[in-house]
């Protein structure tokens, strides 16, 4: 895996010499269907995990949809999110490209990026969210310890951060959780990000009666991480900020463009350092 994607490196990041901090994302929403038969390189994995209903359903909320809260967004959000990375980088994808897989799956570890929302719904419930049994713990630990990069998305307020430390230690329980700052490579190994945004999720703020106000003080947008031993970021896990919701509402009029720019710019440098460390 390794080998496959870091002699992609060089290519991948020939664009960030070229302007690509000061670059206005926009893009149309195209017929998915002319990609139906494109085989690419790169293929978007998200996670679907065993949750505290003790399966892979909701456990009583929204009952009929594939499960745990792990496929929020989905498949909008994914279907964009690489929209933009077939358009402002040299990575070989399309928006038809992507598919969830159980963590145990072996074809795991023939990628490199796999995304996760783990939230519990509502926040401090023991409904929703992961239980990570003993096998999934070990599969995303190799996945990483074999160079792969893991993306958490989605927390709000101290509850949820509780929770994301709870579940972080479970997969690595003597490896200490670090804030990145944004002087830290990852955000300027693409894009120039000099400040995290409060990426809004919909249910949370605006639109849907939620508890938060958009750029709301009281949630700072902060992003935490653990490091291999050579210091190279395993897994980031993004916090009061929901890039999964940029990405879903790009052609949503309602939903800021600004936000949804900085969605993009965050994700795809996450992606740019997964191809390159």
């Amino acid at each position: 895996m390794i080998t496959r994607y870091c002699a992609m490196a060089a290519t991948l990041l020939a664009l960030a010499s070229g302007g690509a901090a000061a670059q206005v994302l926009q893009f149309d929403n195209e017929d998915l269907s002319i990609y139906a038969d494109e085989i690419t390189d790169f293929q978007w994995i998200r996670g679907q995990y065993t949750n505290h209903g003790g399966g892979r359903g909701r456990g009583g909320f929204g009952m009929g949809r594939r499960g745990g809260w792990w496929d929020t967004d989905y498949p909008d959000s994914d279907e964009n999110f690489l929209r933009g990375v077939q358009r402002y980088t040299n990575v070989d994808t399309n928006p038809r490209n992507h598919l969830y897989i159980e963590l145990t799956d072996p074809q795991l570890y023939e990628n490199i990026f796999l995304y996760m929302n783990w939230k519990r719904v509502p926040i401090g419930s023991t409904f929703s969210g992961p239980n990570f049994n003993p096998e999934e713990i070990e599969a995303i630990r190799e996945f990483m310890f074999r160079g792969g990069f893991v993306m958490v998305d989605d927390f709000w307020g101290q509850p949820h951060l509780d929770d994301m430390f709870m579940e972080m230690g479970k997969i690595f329980p003597d490896r200490e959780i670090v804030k990145l700052d944004t002087s830290h490579e990852i955000f300027h190994i693409f894009f120039d990000i000099n400040e995290v945004a409060q990426v809004p999720g919909r249910m949370v703020t605006w639109d849907f009666g939620g508890f938060m106000n958009l750029d709301d003080p009281d949630y700072p947008p902060e992003v935490y991480a653990v490091l291999d031993d050579d210091g190279r970021v395993m897994m980031v896990a993004n916090y009061n900020t929901d890039l999964g919701d940029g990405w879903e509402h790009t052609f949503y009029k309602g939903y800021p463009t600004k936000y949804t720019n900085e969605a993009y710019k965050i994700g795809i440098n996450f992606l740019m350092y997964a191809f390159s460390h």
